[in-house]
């Protein structure tokens, strides 16, 4: 490093105004080269925008206020802009700005402008450096402003970036925020070693940087003030945005990030960039900077341009750092990286008279590449590339990009510290690699992007591979491929599921919509046309230009789902049932959840396609008996209850005959469910049941993720709902399950706080329900009588446990008392329709031969129960009786009523001791606990009865 001795004279040892010169030429030559790119009106915007910024004028270009910063420092408009400027506003007079107006410092092209990779459809990146005391507001109109030019330049058929530059804040590490297009905090120094070797200075105030020697850079703010000390130096010609006496270790990590990120889209030139990144890690820290490469070079006394390109001197370093490290294949593609980027079609003729330096410089590098004319029309047939050499040249590019990331990872570990780029953006782009490399389950892979290939093929087989065990597999071919010939071909891609594969076709452009398809199936249901609509399916609702990368920010917030769509039975075996179209209403059950006399379910599988905020596209596969629970889980789980309701996905099913109605059926669950828990009505604690197929289903919310328990069979389904609960159990039922069944109709009514008795009377016997207070449900086949003699037993036990549940929640500070019992009555009309009728228990009269049976339960020490019954006021106990206590029961009972009839024995009502309950339960007793004790002891009382 270099010492600077303050006392030494510089005068005779540097001519600032002879250096300045050699910059000023090189300067301009760089911009007569970006101007052979521009086509016709395209110059005129190069002429045009100093003027623009440096005046405002309702008619030009990018106006936005009268009060608008403008006035670009040391600038006078030729009369060829002026009038160039009334061609845009004839109304438009220039007015000199006084020097005091002039808050635009500079105006520079910076990246590859100028150079060997700017090709016609190259981009243009400005920095915009201004005046350090703008406020906020002045700097908010000036950014409107270049967002109007950048508009205009647009129709012009310019791609341009604006990057509105404090030199003060730069220069003391300031950046703007991650977006599309700035590296945010992940850059610093290296970003200033790229403006100074590839900066084209516009108009205004040149780099400082020009004119202090190579030797002093790092020393570079002792000798800024030492000669602007002695006056050798002016402040107020140049802009200063620091030096590169020292590139922190963790900005190396940073940029490569950045390059990475980059890389996702545009890899041949993020590759360029990463490998100089590379080279410079390894050399740090003694890291011989471009930057300094190119002014050490004007400082010899090198003019020509060809060896100054900023992009040639990269190419140069990139290629001796991968010799260097005997790298041949990351060297071949380094070639193919800067021919990509240079865009320049070698292998076409062209004459003499339109060779241009361009032109004659990239022949001369591929020639020494060793490149022949054949490799030549390989590389510029890159848009034809068929899918297996798209494949292996993206293999290429992720193992180049992961080489970059492992390296400079591990440089970053060595040289640990506090790192330069902030967590947010560090968190920001790592998704952004994560989700573009990762390889899962599901994922469709995108093999074309940043390759550019069309990959399109007339003519594609699709082959089903059976497997007997489980799902079979697809794979698809190029071209015509018989049943003969298939085990000599190898397939472009094989997935597990044939919508999976097609939409890999549709994504990377294998197929199109003028695209034709042989398919070979051992099943009769797969077919060409099958194959053609499932596929003009995916490519309507999920275009591929939904897959650019967009606002990088989405990266900085957990995924969203921005699209899904569900299709249902594509690529299964199909079953006689699914394929029927006739006489339907006599095969039983038309709902396609529970169809035919059997009652199966139709839905055999359900793949989604989901499109998430990431620009991932994941594929989901769900078979086998719980697919549409599966799948409508999947989906509600991006949706929390508290935020907003999810939109209604697609559904499509086709091929089958019965394809559009089982889709309508998935459509209708997702929609009912939907409505039901985010609605107005729905609540957290709610479950909704389905049959599907032979199982019931009750799908719910436990702590905000959707969940399912299956309940295979109807007495599976009472076992469920007769559970405890620690809230009330709200069960909505889907409109068209248990058809046959009364639980719809009972649960319509359910209400918390309240006891509900039904009973369904058939004959000699009743079936009766009983939701509790808590929505748990009780049933029970039982003797039928009469109905009085049912509703008034009934009545008296609900009185008396009412009482006892009322206690024991008070016991256990718990609220949620019983408030009142309600009794219904089932029926059925002769169209089979169910109803509920309330019907109300006759009044306790004194000479109805009624008495009461009231059970005592408790525990003795060794864990056994003892019974303590009480009948008509006598007691019988199992410490008296034993095993015979319900018998001396059953006959105590049978003196009592008139002429000892056997009817059934109904207890009035029970106490459970705290011993049976359990301290921790004493607060949690429900009516059901009671009901379930009131059966046992009644099955016993009765089978001693008829025994």
């Amino acid at each position: 490093m270099a010492e600077l001795d303050t006392s030494t004279e510089f005068e005779a040892e540097i001519d600032f105004k002879a250096l300045k010169r050699r910059f000023v030429m090189l300067n301009q030559e760089r911009l007569q080269r970006t101007r052979t790119t521009l086509r016709g009106r395209q110059s005129h915007f190069l002429d045009l925008l100093p003027l623009l910024f440096h005046v405002n004028h309702p008619l030009l270009p990018g106006y936005s206020s009268k009060f608008t910063p403008c006035g670009v420092w040391d600038y006078e408009p030729e009369r060829k802009v002026l009038n160039l400027a009334k061609t845009l506003a004839r109304s438009f007079s220039y007015k000199k700005p006084t020097k005091k107006q002039t808050p635009i410092l500079a105006l520079y092209f910076m990246g590859s402008s100028g150079t060997i990779a700017h090709s016609e459809g190259s981009d243009f990146d400005i920095w915009l450096c201004h005046d350090p005391k703008l406020d906020t507001d002045q700097l908010a109109k000036l950014q409107q402003k270049t967002l109007g030019i950048e508009k205009w330049a647009a129709s012009l058929g310019l791609e341009i970036h604006f990057f509105l530059i404090n030199p003060d804040e730069f220069r003391q590490g300031g950046q703007s925020a991650l977006s599309t297009e700035s590296s945010g905090s992940a850059q610093h120094s290296l970003l200033l070693d790229e403006f100074y070797r590839t900066s084209v200075l516009l108009q205004g105030q040149y780099p400082l940087w020009w004119l202090v020697p190579p030797e002093y850079e790092a020393a570079y703010d002792l000798y800024v003030e030492e000669m602007q000390r002695k006056r050798f130096l002016y402040a107020r010609d140049t802009i200063d945005f620091g030096g590169l006496a020292h590139i922190p270790a963790e900005e190396f990590f940073g940029a490569a990030l950045w390059q990475l990120s980059k890389g996702i889209d545009a890899p041949y030139k993020a590759i360029l960039k990463l490998l100089l990144i590379e080279s410079y890690a390894r050399e740090y820290p003694a890291v011989d900077l471009l930057s300094k490469r190119f002014k050490q070079s004007v400082y010899d006394g090198v003019v020509d341009l060809d060896q100054l390109d900023p992009y040639m001197l990269m190419l140069q370093k990139v290629s001796d750092y991968l010799q260097q490290h005997d790298e041949r294949q990351r060297l071949e593609l380094a070639h193919r990286c800067f021919y990509f980027k240079a865009d320049m079609r070698l292998s076409d003729p062209v004459a003499e008279r339109h060779m241009d330096w361009r032109r004659e410089l990239l022949l001369e590098l591929t020639r020494a590449w060793g490149w022949s004319h054949a490799d030549l029309m390989l590389m510029d047939a890159r848009k034809q590339w068929r899918v297996h050499r798209v494949l292996e040249e993206r293999q290429i590019l992720f193992q180049a990009l992961v080489a970059s990331y492992r390296l400079l990872s591990d440089f970053a570990r060595k040289y640990s510290g506090l790192a330069l780029i902030s967590e947010q953006d560090l968190t920001t782009l790592g998704r952004k690699l994560y989700t573009a490399f990762e390889r899962k389950a599901g994922k469709i892979d995108i093999i074309t992007r940043g390759i550019e290939a069309e990959l399109s093929e007339p003519q594609v087989t699709v082959v089903e591979m059976s497997n007997d065990d489980e799902d079979g597999s697809w794979q698809v071919y190029n071209g015509v491929i018989t049943q003969d010939n298939l085990r000599m071909e190898t397939p472009i891609k094989r997935s597990r599921s044939l919508t999976e594969l097609l939409a890999w076709c549709h994504f990377n452009r294998v197929t199109g919509p003028n695209s034709t398809y042989m398919v070979h199936s051992a099943h009769s249901s797969h077919t060409s046309r099958e194959v053609e609509n499932l596929t003009a399916r995916i490519a309507h609702r999920f275009p591929v230009k939904m897959l650019s990368s967009g606002d990088i920010t989405e990266y900085a917030r957990p995924s969203r789902l921005l699209l899904s769509e569900f299709y249902i039975n594509t690529g299964v075996r199909l079953s006689e049932n699914m394929m029927m179209t006739k006489n339907i209403a006599s095969i039983g059950h038309t709902d396609p959840f529970f169809f035919g006399h059997q009652g199966e379910s139709l839905v055999l599988a359900v793949d989604q396609l989901s499109l998430n905020s990431w620009h991932e596209v994941i594929a989901y596969r769900f078979s086998g008996n719980n697919a549409v629970l599966d799948a409508l889980c999947n989906y509600l789980k991006w949706y929390p209850l508290s935020g907003q309701a999810p939109p209604l996905p697609g559904f499509y099913s086709g091929g089958a005959a019965l394809g559009s109605a089982v889709a309508k059926r998935v459509e209708v669950l997702f929609k009912d469910v939907i409505e039901h828990f985010y609605g107005e009505e729905g609540q957290a604690d709610d479950h909704y049941l389905i049959t599907i197929g032979n199982s019931h289903y009750s799908l719910f919310f436990d702590n905000n993720t959707p969940r399912y328990q299956v309940c295979p069979g109807l007495s599976a389904l009472f076992s469920y709902l007769g559970k405890p609960q620690a809230n009330f159990l709200s069960a909505l039922f889907d409109k068209d399950s248990l058809k046959e069944s009364f639980l719809p109709v009972i649960y319509r009514r359910n209400k918390p706080g309240v006891v509900q008795f039904f009973f369904y009377p058939q004959g000699a016997n009743a079936e009766l329900f009983v939701l509790d207070e808590k929505g748990s449900l009780f049933h029970q086949h039982m003797p039928f009588r009469d109905e009085q003699t049912l509703l008034n037993q009934f009545s008296r036990f609900f009185e008396a446990v009412t009482n006892r549940v009322n206690f024991l929640l008070q016991e256990g500070h718990l609220h949620g008392t019983i408030e009142g019992v309600e009794f219904f009555r089932l029926s059925r009309d002769t169209i089979g329709r169910k109803r509920a009728t309330s019907v109300a228990p006759e009044f306790y009269q004194p000479d109805k031969s009624y008495f009461s049976l009231q059970v005592i339960v408790e525990q003795n020490g060794k864990g056994e129960s003892i019974f303590t019954l009480y009948c008509d006021g006598k007691e019988f106990s199992t410490l008296e009786h034993g095993k015979e206590l319900f018998n001396t029961v059953v006959k105590h009972v049978l003196v009592l009523r008139d002429g000892g009839q056997r009817y059934p024995i109904y207890i009035t009502d029970i106490s459970l001791d705290r011993s049976v309950v359990g301290e921790e339960n004493v607060g949690k007793m429900q009516t059901s606990h009671f009901l379930n004790y009131k059966r046992r002891i009644e099955d016993q009382l009765n089978r001693s009865m008829q025994g």
